[in-house]
């Protein structure tokens, strides 16, 4: 599986969110900068976070993104099915069975005259193990909230305006 590039970035921008006091929205355009991306793209991957109740967006001069809700509340499933979507990894078309000819046993033992024929489908398990090995790693990510790898400061969850910091380093 391969993962799109805006799964990092949108990773990167939960995080940042997840420090940001959720009474003062983060511009978007600090945000954009600090990760090395245009506006207009970062508003595409926003706009998955959001469609996924990961993220919202405040309008107006003192507007800009804010987590719609607690990051212990956010795992990593859910900002990787914002962006991956909950498309399976590999999907049957079916054509492992037109091709190997499951359910026509009979038929191709006559036709090569096998006496003992097992059938262990092993072609077709092959997609069972990408199913299972997909199952596991969503599970895996379901394990783990935003809240669990954010930064602490005297064991509390750090909150702070990262517009100061962002502001002061973006040339960095």
């Amino acid at each position: 599986m391969k993962s799109k590039p805006s799964l990092e970035q949108a990773f990167c921008i939960v995080a940042i969110l997840g420090i940001q006091d959720r009474n003062i929205p983060l511009h978007s355009h600090l945000v954009a900068e600090r990760l090395g991306i245009s506006t207009s793209y970062l508003k595409k991957v926003v706009q998955k976070l959001a469609g996924g109740g990961i993220v919202k967006t405040v309008s107006g001069r003192e507007g800009g993104i804010v987590l719609a809700k607690d990051p212990k509340q956010i795992t990593l499933l859910d900002v990787f099915e914002a962006i991956e979507s909950e498309t399976p990894f590999v999907k049957s078309t079916g054509l492992v069975s037109k091709v190997f000819g499951f359910g026509k046993e009979s038929a191709f033992m006559q036709t090569y005259a096998l006496k003992d024929f097992e059938n262990q489908r092993p072609v077709a398990t092959v997609l069972a193990v990408f199913a299972e090995a997909e199952q596991r790693y969503r599970e895996q990510l379901a394990t783990l909230s935003i809240g669990d790898i954010l930064p602490t400061a005297d064991h509390h969850p750090l909150q702070l305006d990262w517009t100061k910091w962002l502001t002061r380093h973006l040339a960095e």
